[in-house]
């Protein structure tokens, strides 16, 4: 027996094998429910009958209402619901539009097993309850088909379902991909029994194969799939495929590499993720035509012909306290016992008893609650920026990487931790970044000089089921509303609601909020910004610069100052020092001006993705820098002296410095170090690095600063202020830790003999920065051969 629906009808269908005489419609309390008989018809299969649906209640995600169906001595629970797409535009549940807020389990990377103590139904009810909690609506079953437990939970509760059926590659006799393999058979056998769930929403081939749409076989088991039920959606892979393919109701496009600020704000807007599948007609994007009158190149704009959601999204992780995770396991298992432990397949991961093992033997315990502080911030203002210039876009949703911690890697890429139980994250500030009406403020950066005036518009994603609604929009900047507008009338989708012009008047850190009030209820969010003191740079130092902006600048100095400032790490500065002049050094890693290197990397202001990247954030420990920057962990306003910057790593330094700024590592290890070098253990070099980017040491009678921050930008108002700490009060950043001359040079050279450490091939894509995702190149250039490993997408 299959059921479904046509709800903008009010129609009900039921397919069966046979012909039934009677019939029955139950709610959950047993009570029968009219549905009159308005026909029924042979169709190849069976019977088609066809029933009138006034009397149902639709089932949706806020509102899950259940009915039984029984005919022919059979019963079948359903949910009267529908589900299909309006162009490039939408999906739409029960015909209106739906923002779909999901996020991944399935395989072993993503997943957690049942940590409850409780059933495998209770331990899916608490999983989905809390995905409901933070905003979610959508769960993608990464490479897996979830369980019958896992599908009732999720009918009872309201939460869709996207779950991916699979393919897979045949090899040759060297190991390398050949063909894509379909299974036809068990396309067939998982839809059938899953199709009567209200909760299945997308049914998917499988992940991340590419040019999806040039195979024959995918389109027909498109077309199978939409046959068996055409009340849901079919998507022939999740993350690539041709922008104008046939083959999927729904696009999942990787879209998620690049961190949507500054510079890469419009990442959802450009075509640039479709360029590596292109058209299935392959016409050229790029032409040239020359003639009598004129000359001209075009290049043509691609725009997909079916809604798009983001691929593997926000899958930004942090550093958890591991001696909590320890002391709540390990009650755990002595709560349940072996058998339980057994039964689910349950061990301590690795990763709890093997980090913490390097944390004390790295001496960084005194840094660690700064660590988890810095990581939680940043990877806080990721999602909120992500999820934010998502819904500025024309997209219709994500998926994120994920939204509970996975158990068997060390990714902590969760909201919650992998019993499934909160760990910080309020799920209420989520929520205004995550829920069917959201409010958004777009403006060019979150910071200005005092005085100046700025440009910002308020917008609203309006998702609700019934989402033209009248309200008050009412903006404040700090505590004084600077706007507010009566009967707003919200019509649904994306609306621009108010420009404004906003002259900042008082230097400091504040809050933009936004409320939009209606008789039905409340929504608000709010973003920082920051005000900042016009300065001006009195120091005129001894410079030993290469040209640019900061030279120029500390040349206009009217105070001329013994402080010798430098971007060379070269002898000259250990002369000056030991002279006792104070020096500031802006190291450059891996500059030609340096006669020695440091170990260190490239900095990128955009939160670590999995096992990619080694900014998780960072604390500035200096009460001077701190009240120059008006923060004391990573913000948004740090961006333009993060950004392709750099960082000292101190791991190797054999001597004690006063670091002025800290930055946190990632906890985790490079993927491809594990599958290329089999490499499995944890490494004192490539995990939780001991980062610096303002430090200071006194070498003889002199004081070294070190400063990695990238300052050319000397007319921002982060970088002025820092900028004016560094030169013209360097004495704020004086150190008590002492090292002779000899001793600093000496660590100098046994590092360079040993060689500067190269980023893994994951944190080497990650700070080069350039592309959505590694393409064939990079991975020549890497010298990895992914043909050969059926499980690098892992």
């Amino acid at each position: 027996m299959y059921i479904y629906s046509n709800t903008a009808a009010k129609l009900l269908f039921v397919k069966t094998e046979k012909a039934f005489d009677s019939y029955r419609v139950l709610d959950k309390d047993g009570k029968e429910i009219a549905c009159t008989l308005m026909g029924t018809k042979k169709v190849d299969d069976g019977f088609l009958t066809t029933l009138d649906a006034e009397n149902l209640e639709l089932w949706s995600v806020d509102s899950p209402v259940l009915y039984t169906f029984e005919a022919n001595g059979e019963a079948q629970r359903f949910g009267h619901m529908s589900l299909k797409t309006f162009q490039n535009k939408q999906v739409l549940l029960n015909d209106a539009p739906i923002y779909l807020r999901g996020h991944i389990r399935g395989i072993t990377a993503h997943e957690h097993p049942n940590l409850t103590g409780l059933s495998n139904y209770e331990a899916a009810l608490k999983n989905i309850r809390q995905a409901k909690k933070y905003g979610f609506n959508l769960v993608r079953f990464h490479s897996t088909v979830p369980t019958e437990d896992f599908m009732r939970a999720a009918d009872e509760l309201g939460f869709l379902v996207h779950m991916e059926i699979g393919f897979a590659y045949d090899y040759d006799s060297e190991g390398h991909k050949k063909n894509l393999s379909m299974n036809n058979e068990k396309w067939v056998e998982v839809i059938t029994k899953y199709r009567n769930h209200p909760s299945l929403a997308i049914c998917c081939i499988g992940n991340e194969m590419h040019n999806s749409g040039r195979y024959p076989q995918v389109h027909a088991l498109y077309k199978l799939g939409k046959e068996l039920a055409p009340n849901k959606l079919f998507i022939d892979n999740s993350g690539w495929g041709e922008y104008d393919r046939s083959s999927a109701d729904l696009y999942a496009q990787h879209i998620a590499y690049f961190f949507p600020y500054a510079h890469h704000a419009d990442m959802f807007d450009v075509d640039t993720p479709w360029l590596f599948n292109g058209s299935t007609y392959e016409v050229p994007f790029e032409t040239q035509a020359s003639g009598k009158g004129a000359d001209a190149k075009a290049v043509r704009k691609i725009t997909p012909i079916r809604p798009t959601i983001s691929h593997e999204a926000i899958h930004y992780i942090d550093i958890p306290d591991y001696a909590a995770m320890n002391a709540k396991f390990d009650a755990f298992a002595e709560k349940v016992g072996e058998e339980y432990l057994k039964e689910h397949e349950i061990k301590k991961p690795k990763y709890l008893t093997e980090i913490p093992k390097l944390i004390e033997r790295k001496g960084l315990g005194s840094y660690m609650d700064d660590y988890y502080r810095c990581s939680k911030a940043f990877k806080e203002l990721g999602m909120k920026v992500f999820w934010e210039r998502l819904r500025l876009s024309s997209l219709c949703g994500y998926e994120m990487l994920q939204f509970a911690d996975c158990f068997k890697y060390e990714n902590k890429n969760g909201l919650v931790d992998f019993f499934d139980d909160d760990k910080g994250y309020d799920p209420e500030w989520v929520k205004k970044s995550n829920s069917d009406l959201v409010l958004l403020c777009d403006m060019k950066a979150p910071y200005c000089y005092e005085g100046e005036t700025v440009a910002l518009e308020v917008y609203a994603s309006d998702f609700l089921p019934k989402a033209e609604i009248i309200g008050t929009l009412t903006v404040k900047f700090g505590d004084e509303v600077i706007y507010k507008g009566e009967n707003f009338v919200l019509a649904g989708g994306l609306q621009k609601l108010v420009s404004l012009e906003v002259t900042a008047k008082k230097v400091g850190a504040t809050e933009i909020t936004a409320q939009f009030a209606s008789g039905g209820g409340c929504a608000d969010n709010s973003w920082k910004f920051w005000v900042y003191p016009k300065v001006e740079i009195k120091a005129a130092p001894e410079l030993n610069l290469k040209d640019g902006a900061v030279k120029e600048l500390l040349s206009k100095g009217s105070e001329k100052s013994d402080v010798y400032v430098t971007d060379a790490l070269n002898a000259e500065l250990f002369e000056k020092l030991e002279n006792g002049q104070t020096a500031i050094l802006l190291y450059e890693h891996l500059s030609e001006r340096n006669t020695w290197q440091m170990q260190g990397a490239l900095e990128r202001f955009k939160p670590c993705i999995w096992d990619r990247g080694s900014n998780l954030g960072g604390v500035i420990k200096n009460k001077k820098v701190l009240d120059a920057a008006q923060n004391e962990l990573f913000d948004l306003n740090m961006q333009p002296l993060l950004e392709a910057g750099y960082k000292v790593n101190l791991d190797d330094v054999p001597f004690a410095v006063s670091e002025h700024v800290i930055g946190a590592d990632k906890p985790v290890r490079d993927r491809m170090k594990g599958l290329v070098a089999k490499i499995k253990d944890f490494l004192d070099t490539d995990t939780l690095r001991k980062f610096s980017h303002l430090f200071s040491v006194k070498i003889g009678e002199g004081q070294l600063i070190v400063c990695t921050f990238n300052l050319n930008d000397v007319a921002n108002p982060v970088v002025a202020n820092l900028i004016k700490v560094l030169f013209d009060s360097p004495e704020a950043l004086y150190s008590d830790k002492e090292i002779s001359k000899d001793e600093f040079i000496a660590y100098l050279e046994k590092t360079n003999a040993e060689g500067i450490r190269k980023e893994d091939v994951m944190n080497h894509f990650w700070e080069i920065d350039n592309k959505l995702v590694e393409d064939t190149l990079f991975w020549e250039e890497a010298q990895v051969d992914l043909s050969k490993m059926e499980e690098s997408g892992k």
